[in-house]
């Protein structure tokens, strides 16, 4: 008798354990794919310096918020660095999960599926102190091609500065050169996130590059909030969204959003090159 039911018993178990190991499998196997941008965008995301020399270890307020937010529930993942273009490119068709550190426009809001915010940042214009003595105004961001060759990054989103598609812009591949493309008249004005090139400056160790320019406020915009963007074509866009969100609002009402940004902030503006571990 025994050895009759002995093969039920055996199919019963498979049938019955097959579907958690399946699971199991799953969640082990596979890893989700992050991009950044690979020229640096501190306090954000950048490469860690020892001794004043670049490595290619990634740090940063984006790397942290990935880590706490997949690491406790046990889902790999790994961190790109990229060509801007490249890496919304590669996030658009799917071979990367999702992008770090974007703000957004009418095309990206349809393209990808944009977390919520999770830092803001100040829309701003920069030049060099000696080409104005005087301080001059502008009504709308758009009226500074009408003083000089206006400069900003290949790639990056300039529309939450009021910026118009129709207005010219230079454009070069990396933020910390703007500040030379002043200095060598090549740009009378930059357009930057005055948080963005603070951090630049300071990982560039500029000494007193920063006393020479001035800054205003883009006329008319607020702060400008920035996303993680989703591919559409991840086969985990789900799971990603409910938990970098969660972990977002978590860490905004304990107000560790914050707390993380300042240590990096610190770690840039006060020499800390080597990398620690954050709060």
């Amino acid at each position: 008798m025994m050895r009759l039911l002995y093969p039920l018993i055996v199919f019963v178990c498979v049938i019955l354990l097959s579907p958690i190991a399946h699971g199991a499998e799953e969640l082990s196997s596979f890893k989700l794919r992050f991009c950044v941008e690979e020229t640096e965008y501190p306090p954000f995301n950048y490469f860690i310096r020892q001794n004043g020399i670049k490595t290619s270890t990634l740090s940063g307020y984006d790397i942290d918020l990935l880590e706490r937010t997949f690491k406790p529930i046990g889902i790999a993942y790994e961190v790109l660095a990229l060509p801007w273009i490249r890496c919304l490119k590669d996030v658009q068709n799917g071979s990367i999960d999702a992008a770090m550190s974007a703000s957004l426009n009418r095309q990206r809001a349809t393209d990808y599926i944009p977390s919520i915010a999770y830092y803001y940042l100040t829309p701003s214009y920069f030049y060099l102190k000696a080409e104005f003595e005087t301080p001059f105004r502008i009504d709308d961001i758009n009226q500074l091609a009408d003083l000089g060759t206006v400069c900003g990054i290949n790639g990056f989103n300039y529309q939450n500065f009021g910026w118009r598609k129709e207005t010219p812009i230079s454009e070069i591949r990396t933020l910390q050169h703007l500040p030379e493309m002043l200095l060598k008249r090549r740009c009378k004005f930059f357009l930057a996130r005055k948080e963005i090139l603070a951090g630049t400056l300071a990982l560039a160790q500029a000494g007193e590059l920063p006393k020479t320019l001035a800054s205003q406020v883009s006329p008319n915009s607020g702060k400008e909030p920035f996303h993680m963007l989703i591919s559409k074509r991840s086969n985990y866009k789900d799971m990603i969204a409910k938990e970098f969100n969660r972990k977002v609002q978590e860490m905004q009402a304990n107000h560790q959003l914050e707390n993380l940004y300042q240590h990096h902030l610190q770690q840039l503006t006060h020499g800390g090159d080597k990398g620690s571990d954050s709060p």
